[in-house]
C-alpha cells in the first residue's frame, strides 16, 4: 500500500498538464513581468498569475474604438506603461500589482490610429540599474498619413530631461526617422551588456530586407544612446534566399551576443527557416538600408527547416541550447542544439486541433523555467517544456533523446537533473544522439578464444553502485569465469570460438540500479559471412556490420574487429555495394491518397514497379528522428497497399519502400493535416428501412474513411464530392427509432459528428390519374410525415399492362405527390414509388400494395 500511496504522489506531484485560460476576445498581445502575465484582448487587459489564474481585468473602453499598441513592464518601478489610441491617443501607468490602479495618465496625440506594428522596451543607461536612468525605447509608424517610421526614447520619471513620455532631451529630440518604410519585429535589451538591439524588416527597391541595430545603452543621454546606433543586414540562407524576418529571440550566453530568428522567402511566407547568428560585433556603420555587402551578416548555422513557423524563443540549459517554435498551424516545437549549434531529434510539445496560428510572442515561465506560455487566437496555454515523467524506464528515457532528461537511479524514474542533484542522474553524452543505446563488437583474442565487447551510449554523474551484464545462450552462461568486472558504460565476455561454428544467439542483460536493459544478440563467424570475392553484395556487408564485425572496404571481406571501437553506421560501410548487383530497384510512382490527417489513413494504394521484393514501407516524419514502419498486403509488381500510422505532428512525411537487405527506396511525400470536423448533416433524418442519401458538411471531409452509426455500431461506406468538400452515405435499415448517432472513422480514431433522427418509412395510400393533352397527371396521395422528401430521392412509374413508363415529378407536398407522365395516352393500372435507394412500394388502383426494399448490404455503397 505505500508503495501504491508513493507512486500517487509522483503521478500528482509531475503530471503533464496544459494550463489553458479562455478569453472572451483575441489576443493581442502579452507579456511577462514580476512573475505575472499581463493579457491585452481586443477591448481588457487582464492580470493573471504565473499558473494563469485570473486575478484583475480593466477596461480599456474609451468613448471611441480602442487600440492598444504599447504594453511594456518597468519593473524596476513597479508599474506597467499602456498606450493606446482612444481620446486621440493616450499614455497609462498602472501598478505592476494592481492593474486597476492608475498611477498616471497623459494624453499622447502621436500615437498612430492604425494597427501597424511596433516595438517597445525598457532601456537601462544607468549600471546601478535604477529606475532615474530607464527610458522607454518606442519603434512605430508615425502616423497615419505617411510611410515614415521613427524610433524614440521617452523619459519614463518626471524627474528626467522633459518629464514623463517626453522625447526631448536638453533641447533636442531624442528620435530616428527612416526615409523608407519599416516593419518592427522585436527588440530588447542585453542588460550584463549595457546595449539593446532592434529588428525590422525595411522595404527596399528589390522588396523586403531583415535589418539588426545595436545602441550603446552606457552613453547616458538620450540623443547619446541613439547617436551610438549601428546595423547589419540578416542573410538567410544558403539553400535558398529567405530575406524577410518572421519572429526572433536571445540566447543567453557570457561571451557573445547569440540570436535566433524566423526567415521566410519573399513570394512563400509559408517556407521558413530557422538561424543563428553571433551579432557581438555589428560593423561601426549608420543605417545599410541600400544593400551594402559590407553590412551583410550571415548566420553561425541554419538549425531548423520547417513550413510556416511563425514564433521563437530560447534559452541554455549548460551548453545545451533549447529553442522553442510556434508554427501557424498551430503546433509547439522543441528543438535542441549542441555546442556547435547542431539539431538534436524535433519534438513537439503541444499540437492544436484546428489550425489556430501560434502568435509570434512566447515567454517562458520566469518563476518555474520548466514552462512556455503561448497564446492562440482567444486562448493562452501554459505548456511544461519537459516531459520527462511520462518515460517509465531508463530506455525509454534514453530514446526520447531529451538532454534536460536523465534517469534518476535512487527514485527510479525519468527526471531533470535538478531533481536529481544528490544521485546518480544518467543521460546521453552530447556526441551520441544518431547512435544506438548500446552497441556490440566480437574480436578474436587468442587461439580458440573470442571477446565481445558491450556499450552502452550513456553517462552517469556519480559512480554506479550496481552495474553489470550477463550473457547467456539457451539458458547457459557463455562467459569464461575470469572476465574482469563491468565498469560503466563497457563489459565483455571472453567464450570459445567454437561457439560460433553456426553462428550463436545470445541474449544479453545490462543491470544498472534498478533497470535491466535486455538485447538479442547475433554473432556469427565473421570471416564465412562472404566468399571474399570481388563481387561481395550489399546484403552480405549489412550482415557483416550488424553482427559486430568489421568489414574491409578495400577486400571485401568480412574479419573480426580488433577490440572496442566506434560502431559505423551501416549505411555508410556499405553504400559503395549498391551499384554491384543487377537487381532492379523498386520505384514509387504514386500514393493515393497522399493527404492524411494526423490520426493516420487505412488501406492506402502506392503504385510503381518492381514492387514485388517490398517488405515493408517506412515513413520518415519531418519532425521526428525515428521512421515508423508499415507492413504491406494486398502486393505486385505494380502495386500495393498499407496503412497509414498516425503521427503526433502535422507537415509532410518522406515515403520509402524497404527491400529484404533493408534498403529504401523511392522519395515520396505524405502531407499530415489536422483531423477532420463535422459542422452539419442534410437531411436531418431518415426513415426506417434505410438507403436515404444523408450528405456530412465540414472541414476536412476526405479524410474521413467511414461513418459509423449508433446504437447498430455499423460501419457505412462513403463518398466525397471533390467540388461541393462534403462526403455523403446511405443509412443502413435500423427498426428502433429516436436518434441515431453518426461518428466518422477516420485512420483507427473515431470522431463525434452529429445525430440523425429516425422515422417510420413513409406511408403511400392511393393514387388518382387524369388526362392533360397527350400526357397523364398522376397524383399519390400520402401520409403527412415529417421525412421532407425532395424531389431528387423520389422516382416514380407507371405500369399499364406489360409496359412501364417514368413519370416527371412536378411537385411534393406534405400529402401528395404530383407527377406526370409525357406523351402517352395510357390507362396507369399501377405506380411504382422508390424512395431513397432502400424503400420502394407498388400500388394498383385497387389500393393494393406491395412493399419491396433493396438488400440491406447495397446501403453501404
Amino acid at each position: 500500500m505505500r508503495g501504491n500511496l508513493l507512486g500517487l504522489f509522483f503521478l500528482l506531484k509531475y503530471c503533464i498538464c496544459d494550463d489553458v485560460h479562455n478569453f472572451d476576445g483575441d489576443i493581442r498581445d502579452f507579456v511577462v513581468g514580476n512573475s505575472k502575465l499581463f493579457v491585452l484582448t481586443d477591448r481588457r487587459l487582464h492580470q493573471m498569475t504565473n499558473n494563469l489564474s485570473l486575478e484583475k481585468t480593466k477596461d480599456l473602453n474609451g468613448k471611441h474604438p480602442n487600440t492598444v499598441t504599447l504594453l511594456v513592464p518597468f519593473e524596476a518601478n513597479d508599474t506597467l506603461i499602456t498606450c493606446a489610441t482612444s481620446n486621440g491617443g493616450y499614455c497609462e501607468v498602472l501598478d505592476l500589482n494592481n492593474i486597476t490602479n492608475s498611477i498616471y495618465w497623459e494624453t499622447k496625440s502621436s500615437i498612430p490610429q492604425t494597427n501597424e506594428k511596433s516595438i517597445a522596451f525598457i532601456v537601462e543607461s544607468n549600471p546601478n540599474n535604477s529606475p532615474n536612468g530607464a527610458y522607454l525605447l518606442v519603434g512605430r509608424k508615425e502616423d497615419a498619413n505617411n510611410n515614415h517610421t521613427v524610433v524614440c526614447l521617452w523619459s519614463t520619471l518626471d524627474s528626467q530631461p522633459g518629464t514623463i513620455f517626453s522625447t526631448s532631451d536638453d533641447g533636442s529630440t531624442a528620435c530616428i526617422r527612416t526615409i523608407i518604410y519599416v516593419e518592427f519585429i522585436d527588440g530588447f535589451q542585453i542588460s550584463l551588456l549595457k546595449f539593446s538591439y532592434l529588428f525590422l524588416n525595411a522595404k527596399t527597391e528589390s522588396g523586403w530586407q531583415a535589418y539588426a541595430f545595436r545602441l550603446n545603452n552606457v552613453k547616458g543621454k538620450k540623443t547619446d544612446i541613439l547617436k551610438s546606433i549601428t546595423g547589419t543586414m540578416l542573410k538567410c540562407c544558403n539553400d535558398k534566399c529567405r530575406p524577410v524576418l518572421i519572429a526572433s529571440a536571445l540566447i543567453s550566453s557570457d561571451k557573445a551576443v547569440i540570436w535566433t530568428g524566423v526567415f521566410s522567402a519573399q513570394n512563400d511566407p509559408e517556407d521558413t527557416a530557422l538561424a543563428v547568428y553571433d551579432l557581438s560585433n555589428v560593423n561601426d556603420k549608420d543605417f545599410c538600408f541600400f544593400g551594402e555587402t559590407q553590412c551583410d551578416t550571415q548566420p553561425v548555422a541554419v538549425v531548423f527547416k520547417y513550413k510556416s513557423m511563425s514564433s521563437v524563443a530560447a534559452v541554455r540549459s549548460e551548453s545545451w541550447i533549447v529553442l522553442f517554435i510556434g508554427t501557424k498551424d498551430g503546433q509547439l516545437i522543441k528543438v535542441v542544439l549542441d555546442e556547435s549549434f547542431s539539431p538534436g531529434c524535433p519534438t513537439v510539445l503541444y499540437r492544436s486541433d484546428d489550425d489556430q496560428k501560434v502568435l509570434p510572442r512566447m515567454h517562458l515561465d520566469p518563476v518555474d523555467s520548466k514552462h512556455i506560455y503561448i497564446a492562440l487566437k482567444n486562448q493562452i496555454r501554459r505548456v511544461p517544456v519537459v516531459q520527462c515523467v511520462k518515460h517509465n524506464s531508463l530506455k525509454d528515457c534514453r530514446a526520447a533523446l531529451d538532454p534536460l532528461c536523465g534517469w534518476c537511479v535512487e527514485t527510479r524514474r525519468c527526471s531533470t537533473q535538478d531533481e536529481c542533484l544528490i544521485f546518480a542522474w544518467i543521460s546521453f553524452p552530447n556526441n551520441s544522439v544518431q547512435k544506438p543505446l548500446l552497441s556490440f563488437q566480437v574480436a578474436e583474442k587468442s587461439f580458440k578464444e573470442m571477446t565481445l565487447y558491450l556499450t552502452l551510449s550513456l553517462d552517469s554523474t556519480r559512480n554506479l553502485a550496481i552495474f553489470s551484464c550477463t550473457f547467456t545462450t539457451a539458458g547457459v552462461n557463455l562467459c569464461d569465469r575470469s572476465d574482469p568486472p563491468a565498469v560503466f558504460p563497457n563489459c565483455s565476455c571472453d567464450f570459445s570460438d567454437q561457439l560460433l561454428s553456426e553462428g550463436l544467439e545470445i541474449l544479453a542483460s545490462v543491470t544498472v540500479g534498478n533497470q535491466k536493459i535486455t538485447e538479442t544478440l547475433m554473432l556469427k563467424n565473421c570471416p564465412t559471412i562472404t566468399d571474399n570475392s570481388p563481387k561481395a553484395s550489399y546484403t552480405q556487408c549489412v550482415q557483416c556490420v550488424s553482427a559486430g564485425c568489421l568489414w574491409s572496404s578495400s577486400v571485401k571481406r568480412c574479419d573480426w574487429t580488433h577490440g572496442p571501437e566506434p560502431q559505423l553506421h551501416i549505411q555508410d560501410v556499405c553504400k559503395d555495394l549498391h551499384s554491384d548487383t543487377d537487381y532492379k530497384e523498386p520505384e514509387i510512382l504514386s500514393i493515393e491518397p497522399n493527404r492524411v490527417s494526423f490520426h493516420g489513413r487505412n488501406n492506402v494504394l502506392l503504385t510503381g514497379r518492381n514492387l514485388g521484393s517490398v517488405t515493408k514501407i517506412r515513413i520518415q516524419y519531418d519532425l521526428d528522428c525515428f521512421p515508423k514502419e508499415s507492413p504491406v498486403f494486398d502486393r505486385s509488381s505494380d502495386s500495393l497497399r498499407f496503412h497509414v500510422p498516425p503521427s503526433k505532428t502535422k507537415g509532410t512525411a518522406k515515403v520509402c519502400a524497404v527491400t529484404e537487405d533493408d534498403r529504401c527506396h523511392g522519395n515520396s511525400i505524405i502531407t499530415y493535416s489536422s483531423q477532420p470536423r463535422c459542422t452539419e448533416i442534410q437531411p436531418k433524418v431518415t426513415w426506417r428501412s434505410g438507403g436515404r442519401k444523408i450528405h456530412v458538411q465540414g472541414n476536412k471531409m476526405e479524410f474521413v474513411e467511414w461513418v459509423i452509426i449508433h446504437p447498430l455500431n455499423k460501419e457505412l461506406k462513403t463518398q466525397y464530392n471533390t467540388s461541393s468538400k462534403d462526403l455523403w452515405f446511405y443509412t443502413h435499415p435500423y427498426d428502433g427509432n429516436g436518434l441515431i448517432n453518426i461518428m466518422l472513422k477516420v485512420g483507427n480514431v473515431t470522431l463525434d459528428c452529429a445525430s440523425l433522427t429516425q422515422h417510420p418509412n413513409p406511408e403511400f395510400i392511393g393514387f388518382t390519374t387524369a388526362h392533360l393533352d397527350n400526357d397523364v397527371l398522376v397524383i399519390i396521395k400520402k401520409n403527412a410525415d415529417q421525412l421532407n422528401l425532395s424531389m431528387n430521392e423520389v422516382k416514380v412509374s407507371g405500369v399499364d399492362g406489360d409496359d412501364r413508363y417514368y413519370c416527371v415529378l412536378e411537385k411534393i407536398s406534405a400529402q401528395t405527390i404530383t407527377c406526370l407522365i409525357k406523351g402517352a395516352l395510357i390507362s396507369v393500372d399501377s405506380v411504382t414509388i422508390r424512395v431513397g435507394k432502400s424503400f420502394g412500394l407498388t400500388m394498383g388502383q385497387s389500393s393494393t400494395k406491395y412493399l419491396f426494399c433493396i438488400r440491406p448490404q447495397d446501403t453501404s455503397g
